[in-house]
Order: C-alpha cells, then structure tokens, then sequence
C-alpha cells in the first residue's frame, strides 16, 4: 500500500466525481463539523485529466464549502477502483456542468434517490 502525506488544495481545483450529494450523509456530517473551524480527516483524490479530482468524501467536501472554506486537506487515494471508473463519473459531471463542489448545490437528495440516482448509475459500469 502505498502511503502519502496530506496536502492542502484550493477549494476551487477540487473537482467532484458524483452529481448528487446524499441528504442523510449531509444531516450527520452538519451534525459533528463545527462550522466555525471545519476539520476532518483528509480527504481521497486522483489525478484524472490532469485536475485534482475527488474520489470520496463529498458530503464533507460540500459541507467545507459551505461553511466558507478556501481549501481542502486532501491525500493521494490509494483504492483499487479503476481509473476507467473513476473518468466516466468525471464526464458525467462535466455532461451535468459538475465542475467545482460549489456547483452541488441544489443537487442535495434522499438517501432512496441518491441510491436509485447515483449509486445504481456506478453500478451499472461495473463489469
């Protein structure tokens, strides 16, 4: 496994690799994050077409947004999801003018519609 240090990104250069954000997950993220000073663990993200892009953690990236935050604590992911994967939800979100986490807003759904919505989607292109 290969093990990398943390790095602080702009806000702006982290791109989503989802088109919704998951209601539920928002409710329990809003709950423990103090708005005032917002920390978490970092972040995962990968290189896709040259820009920073985020392969979890969403909901607090969103919730970062939110409470104002100018940058990211982010890490190089180290999953084994394939890359092929990963650059067709970034095409999604780019068909979806998906470009930034700010632009997540409005998309904020039930947990049954992110399932159906979302997490059915990603199914879908798994072999």
């Amino acid at each position: 496994m290969l093990v990398t240090e943390p790095f602080a990104l702009p806000l702006s250069d982290v791109r989503p690799s989802q088109l919704y954000i998951n209601g539920l997950k928002l409710s329990l993220v809003t709950q423990w994050l103090d708005f005032d000073a917002p920390e978490f663990d970092p972040l995962p993200v990968r290189k896709i077409h040259g820009e920073w892009t985020l392969a979890d953690g969403h909901t607090r990236a969103f919730v970062a947004h939110l409470s104002g935050a100018d940058e990211l604590r982010v890490v190089r992911d180290t999953d084994d999801v394939s890359m092929a994967m990963y650059e067709q939800c970034v095409s999604w979100c780019e068909d979806e003018g998906i470009t930034e986490i700010g632009d997540l807003t409005g998309r904020v759904v039930t947990n049954a519609t992110f399932e159906t919505r979302w997490i059915d989607r990603c199914r879908s292109l798994e072999p």
